[in-house]
């Protein structure tokens, strides 16, 4: 519970702290292992000598020899046979006996030499070595070890006080070359863990770096929303980008949001004026066509009735468009296929498309699109509008690209939906941001002779639809997608009913 306290750097920090002790920890453990190898070796040896001598001692007290009455040559023999008896179980151990009387070497023996011959000669480098151990174990009465390490073996030397006789002693050489392999082991562990505490130092301070940076880029995100966080190392990087990513998709969330909201207001009006107009043009228009008639039977022709009831008409039209935006009027869906309605836009088009040198394209999607409950006129109306003003805003040879097929979009709550897309491509000169802003906006156009109600409109249909309209553009490439749900609400999704 207390690490939840902590921020994930001050973690990283500690993290770091401890594992560099505990590093250098192992570090000087591993040195003494290092350095008590060789002693160990060194010590078990000395309790085999040890065993050895009390094997030497315990067969020549059984033996009771009187050396006395005998000559030297026979006391050497006997002596050599003792240790060859002794010594027979002990591999690589030589030895033999001190007599104080004689104040010589005797009984010298190395069973386990190995050679094709028995070794009766004492090594003459360590005789002097030998002599002088045996003979301050036999003055002082207490056992004598000596460790020698020449170049190439380490020798280990124990002598044992006989008393009333001198001593006995037994010698061992241990190679180096076996305890090459440990230190080789132990080096490869230091090593280890040196690098290991490099490299993970190394991400602790990469984190710790990233951090920082991020925590300092979300700050600034916060106070701006435009700014971006910069390109950081290894997951960091992924994870910056996943923020960007993120943080524009919601400036889009939000931004289709406030145009849906505007416009919802805007059509509310609108829709409130053109009820309110409705009715006066229609008495307008029976008062015209009373006229008119009056006019004809009193054979006066030379006033422009013709000419008002044309304005009524145009404006009548007006209002019954201005009505799409009356949530009260709607179309009821039926289940079709976004394909089906795309295809009979473009047939509808096509000669006016032959008319303005514009070559328009339709590319089918991959896989059939699934038929789901649409407002089939009202989106047809939609898909009408946009291949027209793509055809109006292509130059003369250029194409107009009409598709449909499937993807995943986001909600305004960030989720994956699962939506039908159409979209349309044309190769004008493009909008700029201040158009795409405004471009839904009602009576804003680019056109001198536009109205500005298409757009507003498509936009409102498709928002009933519970869909959303993108547009990207830039110089020479426009393209305005269509994003329908392929499940909402009441709407039948995958053939099967939303209340199954």
């Amino acid at each position: 519970m207390f690490l939840r306290r902590w921020t994930l750097r001050q973690q990283l920090t500690i993290l770091t702290v401890l594992f560099l002790s505990f590093s250098g920890l192992a570090l000087w453990l591993v040195i003494q292992l290092f350095e008590s190898l060789e002693g160990t070796v060194i010590a078990r040896n000395q309790r085999e000598l040890a065993s050895a001598n009390t094997r030497l001692i315990k067969l020549f007290w059984e033996s009771r020899l009187n050396h006395t009455q005998m000559s030297d040559q026979r006391l050497n023999k006997s002596l050599r046979d003792l240790s060859t008896d002794a010594l027979a179980n002990f591999p690589r151990v030589e030895g033999g006996f001190y007599l104080l009387q004689h104040d010589q070497l005797m009984g010298y023996a190395f069973p386990t030499h190995g050679g094709p011959v028995p070794k009766t000669d004492i090594p003459p480098v360590e005789r002097n070595s030998i002599v002088q151990l045996t003979r301050q174990a036999t003055s002082q009465g207490l056992p004598q070890e000596l460790v020698l390490q020449p170049k190439l073996d380490i020798l280990i030397l124990r002598a044992d006080p006989l008393p009333l006789w001198g001593s006995v002693w037994t010698m061992k050489r241990i190679p180096r070359p076996e305890d090459e392999q440990p230190k080789i082991l132990s080096g490869l562990i230091v090593l280890g863990i040196l690098i290991v505490g490099v490299w993970t130092f190394a991400i602790a301070v990469q984190l710790h770096q990233g951090m920082g940076r991020l925590q300092h880029s979300l700050k600034a995100m916060e106070a701006n929303p435009q700014e971006q966080i910069p390109p950081l190392p290894a997951e960091m990087g992924l994870l910056g980008a996943a923020i960007n990513t993120m943080q524009s998709r919601r400036q889009d969330l939000e931004q289709r949001l406030r145009r849906v909201e505007r416009l919802a207001s805007l059509g509310q009006l609108v829709a409130g004026v053109a009820h309110e107009v409705r009715n006066p043009l229609a008495s307008m228009r029976l008062n015209l066509q009373y006229t008119e008639r009056q006019l004809q039977k009193q054979e006066i022709n030379h006033l422009p009735i013709a000419s008002l009831l044309e304005q009524v008409e145009r404006l009548e039209s007006l209002v019954q468009r201005l009505l799409y935006f009356d949530h009260n009027l709607q179309e009821t869906p039926t289940v079709t296929s976004l394909e089906t309605i795309t295809q009979e836009s473009i047939a509808l088009l096509r000669l006016q498309a032959d008319e303005c040198g514009v070559e328009l394209i339709y590319q089918p999607p991959p896989q059939p699109l699934p038929q789901i409950p649409l407002r089939q006129r009202e989106l047809g109306q939609v898909l009408v509008n946009l291949i027209l003003n793509a055809i109006q805003a292509s130059p003369k040879g250029e194409q107009v690209i009409v598709g449909v097929g499937q993807g995943d979009s986001f909600t305004q709550t960030l989720q994956r939906e699962r939506y039908l897309v159409a979209w349309v491509e044309d190769r004008g000169k493009g909008l700029s941001a201040t158009e795409k802003e405004q471009i839904f906006v009602p009576f804003y156009s680019t056109k001198p002779e536009g109205t500005g109600l298409g757009l507003a409109i498509s936009h409102e249909i498709v928002t009933r639809n519970a869909g959303y309209i993108n547009v990207e553009s830039q110089p020479g490439c426009t393209r305005f997608s269509i994003f329908l749900p392929v499940c909402h609400e009441d709407i039948t999704c995958n053939g099967e009913d939303s209340d199954s």
